[in-house]
Formats: C-alpha cells, structure tokens, sequence
C-alpha cells in the first residue's frame, strides 16, 4: 500500500500545470543583459508593426499616451497559466526626454488575457523601479507584451529594463478529476486488501 501511495501523491499533484515558455519575438532595439531584457525606443519601428506585433489596434497606444506615438520597440512571450497564478516582473525606467508632456515617451504592457496597461513615461523620474503584477483569473495560454514607444519625434530614446519574469504556480487544489483517480485507487486498494485475507 505505501508503494501505491507513492506512486499515486506525485500524480495526483502533478495534475497542477505548471508554467511553460513557448515563443518569443522582438520588434526594435531589445537586448539582453545578464537575465534582464533592455526595451530602448531608439531605432524602434513604426507603430503599426508594433502594434501588429503586439495583436492591438494601432491607436490603442495613443489612447494611453499624450501624443501620438511614433516609433516603438517590444519584446513578446507566451506562457501557460493556471486559474489563480500570477504573472509578474519588475522594470527600472530611464528617459532622454525632458520631462513634459509633448514629448511624452511611454513604457507599456499588454495582456492577451488582460488588457494593455501604462507603466512609466517622462513624467516618471529617471531610474525609478517598480513591479507589475496580474492574476489569471482562468487557465490558458497568456501573451505578453512589453515595449517603449516614443511620442511625436523618433529620437531621444527612452529605455525600459524588464527582469524576474515569473509565473507563480496557484495554491495546489486537486480537481474533481483527481479525486476521481484516487478514490479509484483507494477502492482497489480495498479490494486487494480483502482478497489477500480470504
């Protein structure tokens, strides 16, 4: 019996999926730097193939912005998550723009599961820091979008620096299914049990 319940535990949990990477693309100037990844809005690309890239309409980003956006770089990935699971990242923000509202560059974020969100702009402090966070309310395949866009000139660029891209696993509740698969096995347990004693 102990054998079986060793077998069975590790299944059962197992049943959780975990978060797995499928794809990523970049459009613009996006490196990598020891783990982090550095969006810079210099030598982006138009909005429209940001926007391509990013599966919203291209006036969405003015919608968010000051201005009309110009040029822009991103960086996109598809992960799997659970019900209950929560994306996150942290990002530092720095801006050759001055800090005014006409040349108003932006950092954002977009969500296939979600929406598409604002995280800094030149009215941000240069190297400020922050975190985002999302919680899946379902289970399913979520695209991320992160980029830098510049507003009404294509020039002084704006750098977003994105690291600890996680996804948290939710608390552990075995499914209906499981239960299933259990009771199953405890019944057979059972039976096995009664025949070694006849």
């Amino acid at each position: 019996m102990r054998r079986i319940i060793l077998i069975l535990v590790p299944l059962l949990f197992s049943v959780t999926a975990q978060a797995t990477l499928m794809s990523a693309e970049t459009i613009g100037a996006v490196t990598t730097n020891n783990g982090s990844f550095i969006i810079d809005s210099s030598n982006g690309k138009n909005k429209n193939k940001v926007a391509q890239l990013t599966g919203v309409e291209k006036n969405a980003f003015n919608s968010i912005a000051t201005g009309n956006v110009t040029s822009g770089s991103a960086y996109k990935n598809t992960v799997a998550v659970d019900a209950g699971s929560t994306f996150s990242f942290d990002w530092k923000w720095l801006s050759n723009e001055g800090s005014n509202s006409w040349y108003n560059d932006f950092a954002f974020v977009n969500l296939s599961l979600g929406s598409l969100d604002w995280l800094a702009d030149t009215s941000t402090p240069d190297y400020t820091t922050g975190s985002f966070a999302w919680t899946a309310a379902e289970s399913g395949w979520l695209t991320y979008t992160i980029g830098v866009f510049n507003v009404k000139d294509s020039f002084a660029n704006s750098t977003l620096t994105v690291n600890n891209i996680s996804v948290s696993n939710p608390v552990s509740v075995p499914s209906p299914a499981s239960f299933g698969i259990l009771a199953v096995a405890l019944v057979g347990l059972m039976v096995s049990r009664r025949r070694k004693q006849v």
